[in-house]
């Protein structure tokens, strides 16, 4: 229990929503700047090592909000012993009890000496400070009680972290397909697209292929249509495959393949080909290169520069995904 919540529950990053100029700080042995406001409970005991902290926090990098608790889950964090103090907020847990508030200021500078770099967060710089306020909601002098109140506000933050790893996941799929339209709108006017088009019709019709053309330029030859549930965007597909290297058949891999369909998780030419099929289809993707791995294939990839590639593929399973994950 106590290791779980030094794992999961740091209290860094740092900040505050008081003005330092305003407050008669002291200073802690490691030279850490603190105040403590007393709450009402004066006589609730102070902390002691290997008690359970429950607070509320906020944190800041000079006067820029880094983190705050409020409206989220409450924080947890262990009260460390006088050998496990460093130049952090911990050191002070000891002097506070419940229903007390806080506020420590660390120094960039001091930080950077005693070799606590991993603590700094991106664009902190020598002569920023890190303020952090806290308010202290509970001890738990029992590690059982205290799993069993975290657990309890973990279930009540849970709508809210769904809703918020729901919108994070928009965010990302938007910025994806703003960034695919750009990229698809430079090749097309380098005419990058229509060449690939006219040499993959072209290797079809020597071949007597009848593939249907579907998304941007897939080419899709249906074997057998399947009769399970449909293809769409959304959808967990399971997809047995065989890739090969159109230029020369080869082989470059088999295997078999679950994801979300229209998420990015795998090249344009699955996401956009795989839709003609339902469970139990089967048939060949003929891709060119721009739906493919485009230009930057990346360092040790067994294909050139907008290599065109041929799937056969097969859709072993096709189900509703998973509600978003709260953690």
């Amino acid at each position: 229990m106590k290791q779980t919540f030094r794992l999961l529950l740091m209290l860094l990053p740092l900040a505050t929503i008081f003005s330092c100029n305003n407050l008669d700080f002291k200073r802690t042995k490691t030279g850490l700047l603190y105040q403590i406001f007393p709450g009402s409970n004066s006589k609730d005991s102070l902390a002691r090592p290997g008690d359970i902290i429950k607070f509320n926090v906020t944190s800041k990098l000079n006067d820029s909000l880094l983190y705050s608790s409020y409206g989220k889950a409450p924080q947890y964090q262990q009260v460390p012993s006088d050998r496990e103090q460093t130049y952090s907020p911990a050191e002070i847990f000891s002097m506070l009890r419940k229903g007390d508030s806080a506020v420590t200021v660390a120094l960039v500078d001091t930080l950077i000496a005693k070799g606590q770099q991993m603590q700094l967060p991106p664009g902190a710089k020598k002569g920023d400070r890190f303020t952090v306020t806290f308010k202290i909601l509970e001890v738990f002098n029992n590690d059982s009680l205290a799993r069993a109140d975290y657990d309890a506000e973990m279930k009540k933050d849970e709508p809210r972290r769904i809703k918020e790893a729901e919108e994070q996941q928009a965010k990302m799929q938007k910025q994806r397909e703003e960034e695919m339209k750009k990229e698809m709108d430079e090749l097309q006017k380098s005419g990058e697209i229509d060449k690939e088009l006219k040499a993959m019709e072209a290797y079809l019709a020597e071949k007597n292929i009848k593939a249907q053309k579907t998304g941007m330029g897939v080419f899709v030859e249906i074997k057998k249509q399947g009769d399970g549930p449909q293809v769409e965007d959304g959808k967990i597909v399971e997809v047995k495959y065989t890739g090969r290297i159109l230029a020369t058949d080869s082989v470059f891999e088999s295997s078999t393949y679950t994801f979300p369909l229209g998420k990015g998780q795998v090249i344009q030419g699955w996401d956009q080909g795989l839709k003609l099929f339902r469970k139990g289809g089967a048939g060949t993707l003929y891709i060119p290169g721009f739906l493919a791995y485009g230009k930057n294939v990346g360092a040790g990839s067994p294909f050139k520069p907008f290599e065109a590639l041929i799937f056969d593929v097969e859709v072993m399973d096709v189900k509703d995904a998973a509600p978003a994950s709260a953690n």
